[in-house]
């Protein structure tokens, strides 16, 4: 599968380089084709959640009322009907589970590059091919199969939301509740974030890295839930590179002027108040790393237009994907990925 990585590095890197829209829409269309591939056709068992859903999609039956126990069975009160019932489409239709994986990676991942040129139309190659070279790629379209199909509806939200169409955010926010719920009560985030000023980023930022640090070091174990959830995760999630990354691109943005961008500023205003709400969420590795992946699929945006600032610019964006491939090799072989896309049983 790594060799996919390569292909797509290279077909992305061609892509930057040809100004023919009906070729990139074509190399568009392989990039996706081969991210879907990466993750769409793991092993039946692979990872944490494949199993579940693919357990799931088995017992699917033709009476509605039976494929709801059998959901509920799986996913507890997480009954998200448009993303069951879709399965279910396929189920009827004679699609096999393997064929159920690499279908819904496949939609999933081009509903989000359609997104991404929509909220991100300038750098949209490059902000997308910087979340398909992530750990929340994996994440999503390769184990949490709701929470993926579920962000390109909410990141159409997102942008609605930006451009002050609150009648079509709120719509989006729907569509992207009944697909995973937990999405889609997120998009209260966009309106926390006018809440916030963003002026309090720096004492959120010290505020929650010194709590990381306490809970880490024992100090609130006596809090319930605190010590098992540090013994569970160590300091990897509890002191994320996310601490020394934030202030850094905060202080670039001024740096540069960018934030005189509105709708860049309302996207990053949001951010912050995705980490704040992770913060509030330290204790609970579940709900801490659901609500990261808000943030995670939207920080390439940042990148690209922070790397198209150096000259040429050319060479600023075969700079930052080289960087993209990098980081997307490492997270690859980690084990956490390597656990997502295999066979638990052969790590």
């Amino acid at each position: 599968m790594f060799i996919l990585y390569i292909i797509n590095y290279i077909m992305t890197v061609f892509k930057v380089h040809l100004r023919s829209p009906q070729l990139n829409a074509l190399l568009g269309l392989v990039i996706v084709v081969l991210a879907s591939l990466i993750v769409g056709t793991r092993e039946l068992n692979a990872g944490f959640d494949t199993k579940g859903y693919v357990e799931a999609y088995s017992l699917l039956d033709t009476n509605i009322v039976s494929s709801y126990i059998v959901i509920k069975q799986y996913f507890g009160i997480s009954i998200e009907p448009l993303f069951w019932g879709f399965a279910w489409v396929l189920s009827k239709l004679g699609a096999t589970p393997e064929q159920f994986l690499l279908i819904v990676a496949f939609i999933s991942i081009f509903l989000t590059g359609y997104t991404y040129r929509k909220i991100d139309p300038e750098y949209y190659y490059l902000s997308f091919v910087g979340v398909l070279f992530s750990g929340s790629f994996i994440s999503l379209y390769g184990n949490a199969m709701r929470q993926g199909m579920a962000i390109p509806f909410f990141l159409l939200a997102l942008y609605f939301f930006m451009q002050g169409r609150n009648r079509k955010a709120i719509l989006f926010a729907i569509i992207t509740f009944f697909i995973h719920q937990y999405t889609g009560a997120l998009v209260f985030l966009f309106y926390l974030s006018r809440l916030v000023p963003w002026k309090l980023f720096p004492v959120i930022w010290l505020g929650s890295l010194l709590m990381a640090i306490a809970i880490s070091s024992g100090v609130l174990n006596w809090i319930p839930g605190i010590a098992h959830y540090a013994k569970a995760s160590g300091l990897a999630y509890l002191v994320h590179p996310t601490y020394i990354e934030f202030p850094i691109y905060y202080y670039l943005l001024h740096r540069f002027n960018m934030l005189e961008d509105e709708k860049l500023e309302k996207m990053v205003h949001f951010m912050a108040a995705v980490f704040l709400l992770q913060t509030i969420f330290i204790t609970n590795i579940y709900s801490y790393n659901r609500i990261g992946l808000m943030r995670f699929v939207l920080e390439p945006i940042i990148y690209a237009r922070l790397f198209t600032k150096l000259k040429p610019v050319k060479a600023s964006h075969q700079l930052l994907l080289l960087l993209f491939l990098v980081y997307g090799t490492m997270i690859y072989f980690s084990e956490s990925v390597q656990k997502t896309l295999n066979p638990v049983t052969d790590i």
